[in-house]
């Protein structure tokens, strides 16, 4: 939740009360002490099913943390079963060394059954009365963003040193003048004389007796008689082994041992006692990395070796390599805090208490298990679990039928700096490559997006538009209210509109900690910057204080937009469960902006992440690369050979050969196996692509290639088309075996009783100006009760703002579901009353151009993504060198991504010539279906560089609403110089190929034939894969 960031509402140390509701206490189905009997632990392990809410403890104090940068949060389930939580300063050095330590010693000595004070500050915790306590992190995403993880060196294949330093050219911030390349982790290199290549393209077109002679051919010695030459293998030369994929590998050179060592004692002598072990191909033949790891081994001068085989068996180099030193760089950073927690406590706690750690793919993992790679989000991890089991339900009525089944839900996790959104429709939703600090992880990680608007948000005028970010004003000195010299932010914005109400806060605020939130200090810094900005003449304070806020959630609601309509999903059909600190006072209005009709707050919704730590699942996943077949497509493209399956020889083998070693290894951490779940994956993708997508196992398992049918359904839903007369392929068998934890019942649904008496009232801003809105004390509320906005609901940890025409009802649970009525669109319906002869005056309003910037850059940074996720050049889906944007119908710009510069210039150029060629008379015009391609630079609004324009018409009821399109450079499109860029042209056929206007796509139908001539016309000169054309072309349309 927002405990990982600064709160919207300032800081607040409370224990608060448990509330009259079913208990929810955490599993224990885990414990290292041999004693425990197998029957036992079943026992203990039938406690993460349905019927865990009604259970009583279990005599011991079970706890759930979430330390963040900021705030720890932690939940407790009592011996007697009742909740409580706490919240406390996560770096408070004049009070205590380490947060989780001190929030679990004060709830012990405050709930102690035995008596209070056996738990006095400053002498180890006593463990007896601990059950269990359950760890998310930012230690590790701290480590690796200020780098300060543990000094360690990479092992990696010669000639490759630079590799990871060099990247794949993506670049983060395209408009960054300073263009500083991200820090490596590592701090020296030693390179391996080894080789391993793949035998299956240089042995294709060999017979047998050529391979043999090969085989038994001598391999080049390292060096030649001169050292300083070295002689590099010879390429298909050595014996050929099967390796993990099947496929077979060839060893061109076997590492030396004793040059190994040398190296390797070289960097113990420097201080390094970390390595990272990345060789070429190891993902399919590990054999020289696992030499290599036994050596350091045996050594015994590394405390930490991470074998990228070992780290995640993944193909592409790269990722893998920067996984492997994320491991070798944090593991040790997490092992060192785990040292410094475990002085806290007595000797109990590693030999009788469950201790877990929340990974960043959502599953508890045991203390010893917990590498730095996975740690990543292992914060926000807990949040996502927590909305997941409590909001994702269905609904009952008071006889236990179900009245409603589950709809997908959103989680916004709105913080101080930053909100998190992510999305759950009944799995966690995975990604296996994603990058953090400029290090790319290749793991699995749950889809978590974050936009740089928070509480602490900044405010600015800039060019006409209200900005919201993305600087912060952090938690010092913090927004203006909190007396510190602060920034214009977010919270001084909910404070002048009495969303926020100064009363309800302690006085620590000021340079004393002694004072109220600055109401008039935030009302005077609105009035300074209304004075400045000419965006802000003929506003009232709290106008433009509305228009920020109003801006600040059209911000929030991007993310969400990307994570549902980007990927085919309907965001109407889902709910919004918001949590954080700041979460609930925008919930209710980005919602509306939405176009959903229901949100959850949840009665811990301030510390989420530490209560959804209380119900994660113990989770084991294994993952194996593959080089499998599983469907041919019909020769007629018609679809696939639903008799053929090339891999189901290999494919249930190796999954459940997965399944059994995830099963024994959590059995080996004490779980009886009859209560694992297995979930078994394949990673797909289309022949000559390079987009692979996680297909879970089909319930239906019975139908014809259940699997293929899943993937088509998914590409399709995602990108908008299917690539016919394609096999489709397996690059990976994953396998995620789970114990449950657990899971709240569905509570049943409660009939209304009316409103609660409200706490008082106050004056506070909503779209229809001042409003007197009641208050209600939130932990007041009693089930059935029914609250109707606009109204302000005050957590002791948050506040809940309730728009109008939004009504709240308390949960039997005592959470809140919050119906949201569709707004009303007051434009729409005046526009409707305007004849056609009539004018309508259109009012230029910098707010709602500012909402609508978002909105329409939203779009073509949809654009971008998709792009890059379908397209097979590394220059479009690594180095990022294209653009996208939005035009008008007659071609004019109206919006477009932060993309490349150099392209966008002439883009509007290049659309307004389609819209006047095609309509010219003579011409076929333009119909729906239609999808242009053009390049030429003197006639088309091209440019001499060797770039595309895609251009795609956008209809509405027969007419054209606007034009989007995308342009990217290719690596080659012919003429007299490889690159297409010879600077001693001399006329434009020597640049390559030049397309003034074509159909690329005509009536739905990709014109293959007739973009082909173009390209391989007796004109144009082509020094590269004309496949690699087609590909690129058919993903940008």
């Amino acid at each position: 939740g927002g405990e990982r960031r600064a709160h919207t509402s300032g800081p607040r140390l409370a224990l608060l009360p448990s509330l009259s509701s079913p208990r929810l206490p955490p599993i224990t189905p885990r414990h290292r002490s041999s004693e425990i009997s197998a029957s036992l632990r079943k026992k203990m392990t039938s406690t993460s099913t349905d019927d865990a809410a009604q259970r009583q403890g279990d005599g011991k104090f079970h706890f759930a943390i979430d330390r963040g940068g900021t705030f720890t949060d932690v939940h407790c389930t009592l011996p007697d079963g009742r909740e409580v939580v706490s919240k406390l300063l996560s770096v408070d050095p004049s009070n205590y060394d380490d947060a989780p330590t001190e929030g679990i010693r004060r709830l012990l000595d405050e709930h102690d059954p035995t008596g209070k004070g056996r738990h006095p500050r400053g002498k180890a915790v006593d463990t007896s009365s601990i059950g269990s306590i359950r760890m998310g992190t930012t230690v590790a995403t701290n480590a690796l963003l200020e780098r300060e993880g543990e000094r360690m060196g990479l092992v990696i294949t010669k000639g490759f040193g630079d590799l990871l330093r060099i990247g794949d050219q993506t670049r983060a911030d395209i408009f960054d003048l300073t263009c500083k390349a991200p820090e490596v982790l590592y701090e020296d290199v030693v390179e391996v004389d080894e080789r391993v290549m793949l035998a299956e393209f240089f042995d294709e077109n060999k017979s047998e007796e050529e391979i043999a002679t090969l085989e038994e051919k001598q391999p080049a010695k390292s060096n030649s008689d001169d050292d300083r030459w070295p002689k590099w293998p010879e390429a298909g030369v050595g014996k050929r082994v099967v390796g993990v994929t099947g496929e077979k590998v060839i060893s061109l050179r076997r590492p030396d041992a004793d040059a190994i060592r040398a190296s390797l004692q070289k960097l113990a002598d420097k201080g390094i006692q970390s390595l990272a072990v990345v060789f070429l191909h190891s993902y399919v033949y590990p054999e020289h990395e696992k030499l290599v790891g036994d050596i350091a081994r045996s050594m015994g001068c590394f405390s930490e070796i991470s074998l990228s085989h070992e780290v995640m068996s993944m193909v592409k180099l790269v990722p893998r390599g920067h996984t492997a030193c994320a491991a070798a760089y944090l593991t040790p950073e997490i092992t060192e805090y785990l040292a410094g927690f475990t002085k806290g406590f007595d000797d109990g706690l590693m030999t009788n208490v469950q201790l877990d750690f929340m990974k960043s793919d959502g599953g508890l993992t045991p203390v010893n298990d917990f590498g730095g790679h996975q740690a990543i989000l292992s914060g926000p991890a807990g949040g996502v679990v927590g909305y997941a089991k409590t909001s994702y339900r269905t609904t009952l009525d008071e006889g236990g039928n179900v009245v409603n089944k589950p709809i997908p839900v959103i989680g916004f996790d709105m913080g101080g700096t930053s909100t998190d959104v992510s999305r759950y429709d009944g799995t966690l939703e995975h990604v296996f490559e994603t990058t953090t600090a400029g290090v790319s992880i290749q793991a699995p990680q749950l889809d978590i997006h974050t936009v740089a608007a928070g509480g602490g948000s900044r405010l600015f005028l800039h060019n006409g538009l209200f900005v919201v970010g993305p600087e912060s004003s952090k938690a010092h000195p913090g927004p203006v209210c909190y007396r510190k010299n602060g920034y214009l932010s977010v919270t001084d914005a909910n404070v002048v509109l009495g969303r926020v109400i100064p009363d309800h806060f302690p006085n620590i605020f000021g340079p004393n900690e002694d004072e109220p939130l600055d109401l008039e200090g935030a009302r005077a810094a609105f009035r300074t910057l209304a004075e400045k900005n000419e965006e802000a003449k003929g506003r009232t304070i709290e106008e433009l204080a509305y228009g920020f806020v109003q801006v600040a959630n059209e911000a929030m609601c991007r993310p969400i937009r990307n994570l549902t309509q980007m990927r085919g999903f309907d965001i109407t059909k889902h709910a919004l469960a918001c949590f954080g600190g700041a979460g609930p006072q925008h919930a209710c209005a980005m919602a509306r902006a939405l176009g959903i009709t229901k949100v959850y707050v949840h009665r811990y919704g301030g510390i989420l992440s530490a209560y959804g730590l209380s119900m994660a699942d113990a989770v084991v996943e294994e993952q194996e690369p593959a080089k499998e077949v599983y469907a041919v497509a019909k020769d007629d493209a018609s679809g696939f050979e639903e008799d053929r399956d090339p891999s189901a020889s290999t494919r249930e083998v190796r999954l459940q050969q997965l399944a059994e070693k995830a099963r024994s290894s959590l059995a080996e951490q004490g779980y009886p196996e009859e209560s694992v779940v297995i979930e078994k994956y394949l990673n797909m993708r289309y022949q000559g692509t390079d987009n692979a997508i996680m297909i879970k196992e089909s319930k239906d398992m019975e139908i014809k290639l259940p699997y293929a049918k899943t993937f088509v359904e998914q590409y399709h839903r995602e990108f908008g088309f299917e690539l016919e007369g394609r096999d489709i392929l397996i690059d990976d068998f994953r396998v995620r075996a789970f114990v449950p934890g657990a899971t709240p019942k569905p509570p049943p649904t409660v009939p209304p009783i009316g409103p609660p008496p409200p706490t008082g009232s106050i004056q506070a801003y909503f779209e229809k100006g001042w409003e007197t809105v009641s208050t209600y004390n939130f932990d007041d509320l009693k089930p059935g009760q029914q609250i109707d906005g606009p109204a302000i609901l005050v957590q002791s940890i948050s506040t809940i703002v309730l728009e109008i025409d939004c009504t709240a009802l308390v949960t039997a649970d005592g959470d809140l579901d919050i119906t949201v009525a569709p707004k009303k669109n007051e434009d729409d319906a005046k526009s409707d009353r305007v004849g056609e002869e009539e004018k309508v005056e259109i009012k230029e309003d910098p707010v709602q151009l500012s909402i609508y910037a978002h909105r329409f850059m939203g779009i073509a940074e949809q654009m971008g993504r998709t792009l890059a996720r379908t397209a097979i050049s590394v220059n479009i889906k690594e180095r990022l060198d294209f653009s996208c944007a939005l035009f008008t119908s007659d071609g004019g710009l109206v919006a477009n991504a932060p993309h490349i510069p150099v392209h966008l210039g002439a883009m509007q150029s290049a659309v307004k010539f389609q819209v006047e060629y095609w309509n010219s008379e003579g011409r076929e015009g333009i119909s729906e279906g239609d999808v242009f391609v053009s390049n030429h630079p003197q006639l088309a609004g091209g440019s001499h560089l060797p770039d595309i324009t895609v251009i795609t018409p956008v209809f509405h009821e027969g007419n054209i609403l606007f034009f989007v399109a995308s342009r990217g450079h290719h690596s080659d499109i012919g003429g007299i110089s490889p690159g297409s860029m010879p600077p001693h042209s001399t006329n434009l056929e020597e640049e390559g190929a030049r397309i003034v206007a074509f159909k690329l796509v005509k009536d739905g139908k990709f014109q293959e034939a007739g973009i082909t001539d173009i390209l391989v016309s007796e004109t144009n000169l082509i020094f590269c894969s004309r496949r690699l054309y087609l590909l690129i072309l058919h993903a940008m349309a």
